[in-house]
């Protein structure tokens, strides 16, 4: 099952496994090590409302976003960790996704 089916079903109220979170974790390292790549990839497109509200982020955020957002709800950082929609913004705006008055 391909993470987008993943976030689809949490979107409608399941519940993740610890196997399912796991391969999402993977699948955001992927994401994150790709976009550095190339400008060109899947999870920069805009997900679903559905899948945003579930996330709990803005409609019209990318998949990666709600995909951080998601792992973020569902297993915490420990403290002192950085949360994965923090990586996953910082990211984005280090390879110049977002501009930033710095």
């Amino acid at each position: 099952m391909n993470y987008q089916l993943l976030l689809e079903c949490y979107s409608l109220g399941s519940e993740m496994t610890k196997d399912e979170l796991q391969m999402l974790e993977i699948e955001l390292d992927t994401q994150i090590e790709s976009i550095k790549v190339s400008h060109i990839q899947g999870c920069l497109n805009i997900a679903p409302k559905r899948i945003c509200y579930a996330a709990h982020v803005c409609e019209g955020s990318a998949w990666i976003t709600c995909l951080a957002a998601i792992l973020d709800k569902c297993s915490p950082p420990s403290i002192g960790q950085k949360a994965k929609g923090a990586i996953v913004f910082d990211e984005l705006v280090r390879q110049g996704y977002f501009a930033t008055n710095s």
